[in-house]
């Protein structure tokens, strides 16, 4: 199988366009998509690792090679009481994930811990697979990027194995949750993070990974109208 053929099956499952997909996989820019689609290149390792890294349910076989199945098999899996810092990706028919009915703060952190029960969670379509949960953003420190009430899609990582600098990330903390760009602690210290955000009005402040319960990253945000 030709790689336009593959990669033009994985924005119809995905349902987005080269430069949106390019965007929310971490490319640069959009070009190396593009040349898929006209067969200048295939489907490199590294873009296929970028793929399944934020749509798991691809095969990277498949991805690489053609053959096999696109998808990887799943099974549902039974509901459960989870906080944030227990969350198990939920593989559900109907395209929803969990709204949390929590915040990600704005500014500072805030002085609580919050857990919740997925049953009791609004479910929203999520347009990604493999997402965990939505959430919703008060205030206007991540603005423009990130406005305030809008939705992002989050998806929980290993942050001791990467975390890629820059990103925009939701941390669930001992004082709160927050939704920040990561970047390393500026005296190198390996044990913390530098949370920043895009309004500079804002400043930016370290967080200790001792204080982290759980690590997600942002894979998409939906303004609402």
């Amino acid at each position: 199988m030709k790689g336009s053929e593959k990669i033009n099956k994985v924005l119809a499952e995905v349902g987005m366009k080269p430069s949106e997909f390019a965007k929310i996989i971490g490319l640069k820019a959009a070009q190396n998509i593009y040349d898929i689609q006209k067969d200048k290149v295939d489907i490199s390792r590294s873009v296929a690792l970028k793929i399944v890294q934020v749509f798991p349910t691809f095969n990277i076989s498949w991805l690489l090679t053609g053959e096999g199945e696109m998808l990887k098999k799943t099974e549902d899996k039974p509901e459960s009481n989870a906080d944030m810092s227990t969350a198990i990706p939920v593989v559900v028919g109907d395209g929803t994930i969990p709204l949390l009915p929590i915040s990600a703060q704005g500014g500072t952190l805030n002085d609580f811990i919050t857990s919740v029960m997925k049953r009791d969670c609004e479910r929203i379509i999520s347009p990604i697979n493999g997402a965990d949960f939505a959430i919703t953003v008060p205030g206007d420190s991540m603005a423009p990027e990130y406005p305030s009430g809008s939705h992002v899609i989050i998806k929980k990582i290993n942050e001791r194995a990467f975390i890629d600098w820059g990103r925009t990330y939701v941390l669930d903390t001992c004082n709160g949750v927050v939704i920040k760009r990561l970047m390393p602690a500026d005296n190198g210290d390996a044990s913390k993070v530098k949370c920043v955000s895009i309004n500079p009005a804002y400043p930016p402040f370290e967080v200790s990974l001792q204080d982290v319960y759980g690590i997600y990253r942002v894979m998409l945000y939906m303004a609402i109208k």
